[in-house]
């Protein structure tokens, strides 16, 4: 996956295999205006695993809420893992994201 596309007003599950063990591991994931982490932050997503971690397959949502105030149209999207205090990137370079209106309500 090079791309993205999260529409707006709705709720986004995305899916992402790992393809590791990462029972115990902490993760987080944000879309930035650029691929930089000094760039304006547009959205963060809840991060959760569909099992205990030992499967590798993380379960990212952005809630509708959130989606309906985006004013961007596009971004950069990472994940992190959390070890030892240290973010450590799960990417080898930024996701971009396309966010796109909604035709129906």
């Amino acid at each position: 996956m090079s791309q993205l596309k999260v529409r707006k007003g709705r709720t986004e599950i995305v899916s992402v295999k790992l393809g590791f063990d990462a029972t115990g591991e902490t993760f987080e994931s944000q879309i930035r205006a650029e691929p930089d982490q000094g760039s304006a932050l547009i959205a963060e997503w809840d991060v959760a695993f569909l099992t205990d971690g030992s499967d590798g397959e993380l379960v990212l949502t952005l809630d509708d809420v959130i989606t309906a105030q985006i004013t961007a149209t596009s971004g950069y999207m990472d994940i992190k893992r959390i070890s030892g205090g240290e973010a450590l990137a799960v990417f080898d370079d930024p996701l971009e994201v396309f966010f796109q209106g909604t035709v129906t309500e």
